[in-house]
């Protein structure tokens, strides 16, 4: 007998339809949770994914953690790439993308399943489908056993299920896959699944290839038990295997028995001694703040909020009379704040572990006249850094535009504790929009702290990116990757639509080395073929660091600021027999301390630059003075 639905057929539609608008707002968690098209969400009671535009597979969580650690994912069929013209929802299960490889015509169908998401690709004639994604994550564990490839981040791990292999292999952090198709009726059939779970060992007991597993014990130095720990096991260097203690401390590995070593899967946090049966873990008795909390991804709607915990746990923020919980246990949480008013003025309460407190306040973005800071080169000498990081709370800022070198060396990860414990003041405030310097070496830890307001590209979707507040859209550009590669050519496209598509008044581009200055070594990769850009889309200004002075200059309309007085050591180039001013130099000043304040006003962006201290004989003496003073007005829009 065929079982009736509860519902009139018209509350089942209604139900169907308000379940898929209900995830236009669904906030996916980790380094890259941007969702592009609302509409294309699929959903069951376990697994949650987005479709982008493109029709590419955006986000692939478990709803119980949304954590999502998957980006990037694009296919090539007989060594052409596909490009998807059409996408459609087909129920809240199944979605269907329609596409060519330039050939051939192509058709994507996502499918989700109980444990993940099912990929089938059709199109006639084809030999040859490759698969390429990058996972969004700061150092993932990569394990290949039999025909599958594991896949460990920090919340979730995949298992890529991959029949008709040719090859499954990775070139730094891109996986690449390749296969051969089965045949269905007249079409080439090419189809994987990606299965998601805690951890690996949960992915090989699904997948049944468990023969035999150890049992540990995991516990702090007072013999606590430990729960909610990822550690993975190593044979020698090699991980084999990553699982997860449960509430007594118990954790499972698939491994005969044998000498083993063991690394935990977040960096946070050292293992202090093992034996055969239990894992010692380095705990801190009193719960701190590593990183304290931090404000970033500014928007009229939205602002994030990040800090880092020297013991992992939950986390919740107090705001707006609404309590946001983010469940992961973990040292890290960023916690997104949505649905607020623009041009609103907000307190919240951070709340880690069951002890943890502290207090934030911030605007967010609206209409209105509006108070901006710049400045940059931060990379050492913390007692400075403080020094401008407390002088520019006192300004009581909207946000503050980083120009790069934020830290010495970004790989080294104490110097991130460093930075943010010193820019406390201000980041609690003052949300923080950095660009990437050379000293970052483009460290996964820049792009786990730090959230645009909305997608860009490169790295982590993220390497470049823009933004509009108020009047003004602001570019952010990586000026250390090495010119005429493909990611360069891939920035300067993105560059020019982004140019193009904005008709804001004002146009700000940030990126990290300066293309003139009156002290040797002014030659600049970018520079011809970006200038040309910004001149013919009348950029307003362009702010750069690298050099620690400060310099302005006018050229062909554009004004070009220098600003590199945040705290690394100070030079005085400018002073030397070796400087030569360049003709359309405006302004110049070594020695400084200092930073850049911007005011938006009505008709024009007035900047005041300031100093806070003078190095004299190697030591920093502090003064306030004006080094400098400007205004930019509205371009006339360019069609």
């Amino acid at each position: 007998m065929k079982k009736c639905s509860p519902y009139p057929k018209f509350l089942t539609l209604f139900f169907l339809i308000f379940s898929l608008l209900s995830f236009s707002s669904i906030t996916f968690k980790g380094m890259t949770p941007y969702i592009e098209n609302g509409s294309s969400i699929l959903s069951n009671n376990k697994i949650i994914a987005s479709i982008s535009n493109e029709g590419l597979l955006e986000n692939l969580a478990t709803k119980d953690t949304m954590y999502d650690a998957i980006y990037n994912m694009y296919f090539t069929l007989d060594k052409k790439k596909v490009t998807i013209t059409k996408v459609k929802t087909v129920n809240a299960e199944k979605i269907v993308a329609y596409g060519t490889n330039g050939d051939k015509e192509v058709t994507i169908e996502y499918s989700l399943t109980q444990n993940g998401i099912h990929v089938n690709v059709l199109s006639k004639e084809s030999k040859e489908l490759r698969v390429f994604f990058k996972e969004s994550d700061v150092k993932p564990v990569f394990i290949k056993e039999q025909n599958y490839n594991f896949i460990q981040c920090r919340h979730i791990a995949y298992a890529i299920v991959f029949p008709n292999s040719l090859s499954m292999y990775r070139i730094g952090a891109l996986m690449i896959l390749s296969r051969t198709p089965t045949h269905e009726e007249n079409y080439s059939k090419f189809d994987f699944d990606i299965i998601v779970d805690k951890d690996i060992h949960s992915l090989k007991e699904k997948l049944n290839l468990i023969d035999q597993q150890n049992k540990l014990l995991v516990q702090d130095n007072n013999g606590k038990p430990i729960s909610n720990v990822k550690i993975i096991l190593l044979d020698e260097n090699t991980p084999i295997d990553v699982s997860t203690s449960n509430k007594n401390g118990e954790i499972y590995f698939s491994a005969p028995e044998g000498k083993y070593n063991y690394q935990v899967l977040n960096e946070d946090l050292e293992i202090e001694s093992f034996t055969q049966d239990k894992i010692i873990l380095k705990i801190p008795e009193k719960l701190e703040f590593l990183w304290k909390p931090y404000l970033t991804g500014l928007s009229t709607s939205s602002i994030y909020v990040g800090f880092k915990t020297n013991k992992p746990g939950t986390a919740a923020i107090l705001v707006n009379n609404q309590k946001i919980i983010d469940n992961l246990i973990d040292t890290f949480h960023i916690i997104k704040i949505d649905n607020l008013t623009p041009s609103t003025t907000y307190s919240a309460t951070i709340l880690a572990g069951t002890s943890l407190k502290e207090q934030i306040s911030f605007k967010t973005a609206g209409n209105e006249k509006y108070k901006f800071l710049v400045y940059g080169d931060t990379r050492t000498n913390t007692d400075r850094h403080k020094i401008i990081c407390d002088e520019l709370s006192k300004e009581n800022a909207l946000f503050v535009l980083h120009t790069g070198d934020l830290v010495e060396s970004g790989p080294q990860l104490f110097e991130w504790n460093v930075f943010f414990d010193t820019g406390h003041s201000l980041f609690s405030t003052s949300p923080v929009f950095p660009v990437l310097g050379n000293h970052e070496h483009n460290t996964e830890y820049y792009y786990q702290a730090f959230m645009p307001p909305r997608k860009g590209g490169g790295d982590f979707l993220k390497q470049w990116y823009s933004f509009d507040i108020g009047p003004v859209h602001y570019i952010v550009l990586d000026s250390d990757i090495q010119e005429n590669t493909a990611a360069s050519i891939f920035q300067t496209k993105w560059l020019e639509n982004d140019l193009k598509n904005t008709d804001k008044p004002y146009i700000i581009v940030l990126f990290h080395h300066p293309f003139f200055s009156n002290v040797k070594d002014r030659g600049q990769q970018f520079r011809e073929e970006w200038h040309n850009l910004f001149v013919k889309y009348k950029v307003s200004a362009v702010f750069n660091g690298h050099i620690h002075h400060y310099e302005r200059f006018l050229k062909d309309g554009v004004m070009y600021i220098t600003t590199g007085g945040g705290g690394a050591p100070l030079g005085y180039g400018l002073y030397s027999n070796a400087a030569s001013y360049l003709p359309f130099s405006k302004a110049a000043a070594a020695g400084y301390l200092h930073y850049v304040v911007g005011t938006v006003e009505n008709n024009s962006i007035h900047f005041v630059v300031k100093a806070v201290g003078k190095e004299e004989n190697y030591e920093l003496v502090k003064t306030y003075k004006i080094l400098d003073e400007f205004e930019i007005y509205p371009r006339k829009i360019v069609h």
